[in-house]
């Protein structure tokens, strides 16, 4: 099944960003960018399902001395994202998915768009495998898709439907991560909307086991 998904995203890799550009603006971008500076203060950073890569710009010319470790599971994102870093000498690229995850331990972590691929059922285990790759009052900055507003259902029943049938996400709706993130007693230290409430920003401290 990975392999599939993986396949999916290699297929829409030299459109992805400007899909996402289209059909979403530039606040799907600004949001991605909102706490990057919050970072400043950590050592080493994980990444999970980063896509092209993009970001790596802006948040090594915000925390120049910051190790990062950057995991997605297409080849061709990860291509895309090595490109895009500029060889920046702290970034290091994994192909995979938080099954993949080094054995270290890490003050930060970024899944922008990561925990809505997966089923509700599905998103604790996920998110308990990235957790115990933090130490303790990590920073976990989530940016993702909410559904406060008929016309953001509306949105998100079409973005599931194409990604189901283009990479086979396991995903059918959008799971409540930020329930998720809370239960699993995170505190919620800064977020900020955008597109009218359509994407939201959250930064955490976390809790470890």
């Amino acid at each position: 099944m990975k392999n599939r998904i993986a396949s999916g995203f290699d297929f829409l890799a030299p459109c992805y960003d400007g899909l996402a550009l289209f059909f979403i603006g530039k606040d799907i971008v600004n949001a991605q960018l909102q706490f990057l500076k919050s970072f400043r203060e950590c050592n080493h950073l994980l990444i999970l399902g980063g896509g092209s890569g993009w970001i790596l710009e802006p948040l090594c010319a915000a925390c120049p001395e910051l190790q990062i470790d950057y995991i997605d599971m297409s080849p061709r994102m990860i291509e895309a994202a090595k490109e895009n870093s500029g060889n920046h000498a702290h970034v290091n690229f994994i192909q995979g998915t938080e099954s993949d995850i080094p054995n270290r331990l890490y003050d930060g972590v970024i899944t922008n768009f990561y925990l809505d691929l997966f089923e509700e059922r599905n998103l604790s285990k996920v998110m308990d495998k990235i957790r115990v790759s933090l130490t303790h009052s990590a920073l976990w900055l989530v940016t993702d898709f909410v559904q406060d507003k008929v016309w953001h259902k509306v949105m998100l029943w079409t973005m599931y439907r194409f990604f189901r049938i283009v990479t086979r996400i396991e995903a059918t709706h959008l799971p409540e991560w930020q329930n998720n993130m809370i239960e699993a007693g995170h505190t919620l230290c800064a977020t900020r909307k955008f597109k009218n409430g359509f994407i939201k920003s959250n930064l955490y401290r976390v809790t470890t086991l």
